[in-house]
């Protein structure tokens, strides 16, 4: 009797237990589906727009430093674009050869042009006579007045297409010493001429755009190793170019209202401001 009491207990309590399991896997069913029923509630509100995510957004700054500079175009017969053009005659002044060191080089710096080229410019802006004796600090405020008083000056004798410029310590002066004999006319038949086509002034700067052409005579073989002269003139866009852009039987005077610029090499020259004045910073050769 006593097992079979037993027995209705143990049937009980495991029904008990039963009913307990099965209400704590309705309470995980319900949480579930209630975050089933959330997840779908969240979706629709999102699609129809109720709800928007946003981004906060990240501002990143370019690499590229911009160009603040302001941009004025100046007339080409501007006296400080001719005065500036003027300051760096001497390099397109001489003979071809000569003339062919300013333009040596795509892209020629001032600061590593031979100093005795600028101080050769310099010398060419002042009124001197033979053996004539010059202050180091008037050539030094001569080519400073080129390429800028932050440039590198030394004091040192050197020589011109015609000169002999000897520097004497002692005095701190120059001697310049010509040679009256000295041909400067181009014994190779090359004649350059250029012409402003435009210049721009900028905050820090100013660009001046100029064409340059050369004219040599034109030849003709007559004989073994013999050359006679058409008199005519080529028309060429370089000196190292075969290639001419025209032929012509007038003057070099004439020749220039003639000839179309827009097909002549074009160069830039840059002047770089430094406190309230304008210096020679470079040349460059700008294909069009």
């Amino acid at each position: 009797m006593e097992k079979k009491k037993k027995e209705v207990k143990e049937v009980k309590k495991e029904n008990k237990d039963d009913k307990k399991n099965i209400k704590k896997t309705d309470r995980v069913l319900n949480n579930i589906l209630l975050i089933v029923v959330l997840i779908l509630l969240i979706y629709i509100l999102f699609l129809t727009g109720a709800i928007k995510i946003t981004t906060k957004n990240v501002k990143v700054e370019s690499d590229k430093v911009k160009d603040t500079n302001t941009k004025v175009k100046l007339e080409t017969n501007d006296d400080e674009v001719q005065t500036l053009y003027k300051s760096v005659e001497l390099g397109r002044k001489y003979e071809a050869l000569r003339h062919y060191y300013f333009y040596s080089e795509d892209e020629v710096y001032a600061k590593y042009m031979d100093s005795a080229f600028i101080k050769e410019m310099a010398l060419s802006k002042l009124t001197i006579d033979n053996t004539a004796k010059i202050d180091a600090s008037i050539l030094e405020a001569g080519y400073k007045n080129i390429v800028g008083s932050n440039s590198t000056y030394r004091n040192r004798s050197f020589e011109t297409i015609c000169s002999y410029v000897k520097y004497d310590p002692d005095s701190n002066t120059y001697t310049v010493n010509k040679n009256d004999t000295c041909d400067t006319t181009n014994k190779d038949g090359y004649q350059f001429f250029d012409k402003i086509t435009s210049a721009y002034k900028y905050n820090d700067r100013i660009e001046i755009n100029a064409r340059v052409g050369y004219a040599e005579e034109e030849k003709e073989k007559v004989s073994d190793g013999v050359y006679s002269s058409t008199g005519k003139t080529i028309i060429k866009k370089d000196m190292d170019s075969a290639t001419s852009i025209g032929t012509f039987s007038e003057s070099l005077d004439e020749i220039k209202k003639l000839v179309d610029y827009s097909k002549l090499t074009r160069y830039k020259y840059t002047f770089k401001l430094e406190n309230t004045r304008y210096y020679f910073y470079k040349v460059e050769r700008v294909d069009d």
